[in-house]
C-alpha cells in the first residue's frame, strides 16, 4: 500500500511539474486566457504545441500560444469541416462560404487550409489590458455563429 501511495505521489508531482513548465512557456496573453478559463471552470490544458485547449458549448477551441508577441491573443475553432480538395464543387463552395461569412461577420476569420480543413479564428491585441474575459466569451459566441453561417452558405452552394 505504501509503495502504491508513493508511486501516486511521484506521478502527481511529475505531472504538476510538467504542467508548470508548460504554463511558464505560454505567452503573456495565453497565460491571461488560461487563468480566465480556469477561473470560469472551463478546465483548460496545455497541449504538446503549448496551445491552451478548452471546451465550451460542446466544442473544442484553443488559444494560440504566440511567443513572438505577448500582447496578441488568438482563439481558434479548429476544423469545422474537412473538404475534399479534389472535389471542385466542395472546394469552391467552401471558399465561397468562407468569403461570405468573412464579409458579413465582425472580428472573425473563416479560412481553409491547404489540406482542406476549414477553421475559424478570432484575434485581438490586448495592449496594456489583462482582462480577457469579455473577448474570450465574445470570441466563442462569434465563432459558433460564424460556423452556423458558414454551413448555411456552404450547403446552399452544394445544392
Amino acid at each position: 500500500m505504501k509503495r502504491f501511495l508513493i508511486t501516486i505521489l511521484v506521478f502527481s508531482a511529475t505531472v504538476f511539474a510538467a504542467n508548470a513548465q508548460s504554463y511558464n512557456s505560454l505567452s503573456t496573453a495565453a497565460k491571461f486566457a488560461f487563468n480566465h478559463l480556469t477561473s470560469e471552470g472551463y478546465r483548460p490544458y496545455i497541449d504538446e504545441d503549448n496551445d491552451v485547449i478548452f471546451k465550451a458549448q460542446g466544442y473544442t477551441f484553443y488559444v494560440d500560444n504566440n511567443r513572438n508577441d505577448d500582447t496578441y491573443l488568438r482563439v481558434v475553432f479548429p476544423t469545422i469541416k474537412s473538404v475534399d480538395k479534389d472535389d471542385t464543387l466542395q472546394h469552391i463552395s467552401a471558399l465561397y462560404a468562407c468569403n461570405e461569412v468573412n464579409a458579413g461577420k465582425k472580428l472573425i476569420k473563416v479560412y481553409m487550409l491547404d489540406d482542406g480543413k476549414v477553421s475559424i479564428s478570432c484575434q485581438t491585441y490586448l495592449g496594456t489590458s489583462t482582462d480577457v474575459s469579455e473577448f474570450i466569451d465574445t470570441a466563442i459566441d462569434f465563432m459558433i455563429s460564424a460556423k452556423d453561417s458558414w454551413y448555411e452558405s456552404y450547403n446552399e452552394m452544394m445544392e
